[in-house]
């Protein structure tokens, strides 16, 4: 069984997705890479295929799916799940995965606001929104700094703990989802600071729209 799998859900990121693939393998040469192409109409999934990651195809739009659908072809003990469009340094997996693999931690997301962030990366209206965000998430569940990152590394049982309870949203809320269904599970949570980069196209979130998504699923789980 491959020890560590990379999970990269993507949606069109032709653009990012060949660099990114190669970075991880240079640094993680035993890994497994898996590209969960979430209906692309660019040449994504080609391009994946080319660099010779494993790609799964997963018709139902949005990226909660694309993550489920990852799990469910998980076949090792950890996972690192990252955003395709290589704003994340593969570097820092290193440092996401040492709590697990020393037994301190069962889940473990990058930090960004707590590391370092290249000029322009993040709006200023984004960071507020993400601090606010995260400030509930602490204040009703568990501490976290950056609840919207799109840098987690699992232990299996977290993972099966999750496709045992559920991921009920569709879209970029299913960070809030799973913080907050792992954060009820007693598992241990810990951060780690990362870096975080431009990336080369528009983003796909909506800072407005998705942030009331993910502001909604906080006050929901806790008191609906």
């Amino acid at each position: 069984m491959i020890e560590t799998t990379f999970l990269i859900p993507a949606f069109n990121e032709e653009k990012s997705i060949g660099k990114l693939i190669e970075d991880i393998k240079k640094l993680y040469p035993k890994s497994k890479i898996v590209v969960i192409d979430n209906n692309s109409t660019d040449n994504t999934a080609k391009i994946a295929f080319k660099k010779k990651a494993d790609v799964i195809f997963e018709k139902r739009q949005g990226k909660a799916h694309a993550i489920q659908k990852g799990f469910k072809n998980l076949d090792s003990k950890f996972l690192v799940m990252m955003d395709a469009d290589n704003t994340y340094d593969p570097k820092d997996a290193k440092k996401l995965l040492k709590p697990l693999t020393e037994g301190d931690a069962d889940l473990v997301l990058g930090s960004r606001l707590n590391g370092q962030i290249e000029k322009g990366a993040i709006s200023k209206t984004n960071i507020i929104g993400n601090k606010v965000i995260s400030f509930t998430a602490t204040l009703l569940f568990h501490p976290v700094s950056d609840l919207c990152t799109g840098y987690w590394a699992f232990n299996r049982k977290v993972v099966e703990y999750l496709l045992k309870t559920g991921i009920d949203c569709s879209g970029f809320e299913v960070e809030a989802e799973m913080f907050i269904k792992v954060s009820k599970g007693k598992f241990n949570i810990e951060e780690v600071p990362i870096n975080y980069k431009n990336r080369s196209d528009e983003a796909k979130l909506n800072s407005f729209r998705d942030g009331y998504k993910i502001y909604k699923t906080l006050i929901s789980h806790k008191f609906f």
